[in-house]
């Protein structure tokens, strides 16, 4: 009699784990992508340089006993649209499992926020992941509205996004998340994030330095990812290149 209960609790258990993963990962089970320095938001700022330029960022993650290391080639056709791929390897230490995954994204902005002083689009993506010992597999799609606002005459930027993900055999799940990022030096900035898919939430905030103005930049921040009463902390050490 006691047998479904200790199941239910096992499947509940089971889920939580993986909404933990969705956030804390760099490509989430359903495969929203983000702009660094964030981990779970996209912006819409149409810079007008970014024009047939490639960029590259990668980003080392802790949180718990998983460890991941992340890169993401970004191609920008136009200022208002590129495409993005993003492949990531995790271990957890715990499980003694190693997984890898990949995420491409299509990105189109509808204006230009030099223009307009604010800027809003849509983002399409699709995953796949692949355990160790098995092959690649599709792992959802996701639909994401991001809106970016300048403040402070330009040295601050508030980026909104909605939308939806739809993993393999899963419902889909509605998520949000709010970010800031604003200059406190010539060469250093502050940025801070809040997101939330399904049952999950992620809070996540550092430091970004430009190494080289425009060109060049180092992340440091720290991340807490909250579901079902339970709580991890970690680390996310990223570097950027762009205009490349």
């Amino acid at each position: 009699m006691r047998a479904r209960p200790r199941a239910h609790r096992r499947r509940a258990k089971g889920r939580l784990r993986a909404a933990l993963l969705a956030l804390a990962a760099a490509v989430p089970c359903a495969p929203a992508m983000a702009d660094r320095p964030f981990l779970a938001t996209t912006g819409a700022a149409a810079e007008e340089d970014d024009d047939g330029v490639w960029s590259l960022e990668s980003w080392f993650q802790r949180v718990g006993p998983r460890r991941s290391v992340s890169v993401a080639p970004e191609y920008a056709f136009s200022p208002v649209t590129s495409m993005q791929f993003e492949l990531t390897r995790q271990r957890d230490r715990a499980a003694g499992e190693t997984t890898q995954q990949a995420g491409f994204e299509l990105k189109h902005l509808f204006n230009r926020i030099g223009r307009d002083g604010w800027g809003w689009g849509v983002a399409a993506s699709i995953g796949f992941d692949k355990a160790a010992g098995g092959g690649w597999r599709r792992d959802g799609f996701g639909l994401t509205v991001p809106y970016t606002l300048r403040l402070w005459d330009g040295d601050a930027a508030l980026h909104l996004n909605a939308g939806l993900d739809k993993p393999r055999d899963a419902k889909r799940e509605w998520r949000w998340s709010a970010a800031l990022e604003r200059e406190l030096l010539p060469r250093t900035s502050f940025f801070a994030e809040a997101a939330r898919e399904g049952h999950a939430r992620l809070l996540h905030g550092g430091l970004r330095w430009w190494l080289r103005r425009e060109r060049v930049a180092l992340d440091v921040g720290v991340q807490r990812v909250r579901g079902g009463g339970e709580r991890e902390s970690g680390l996310v050490v990223g570097l950027g290149w762009y205009d490349l």
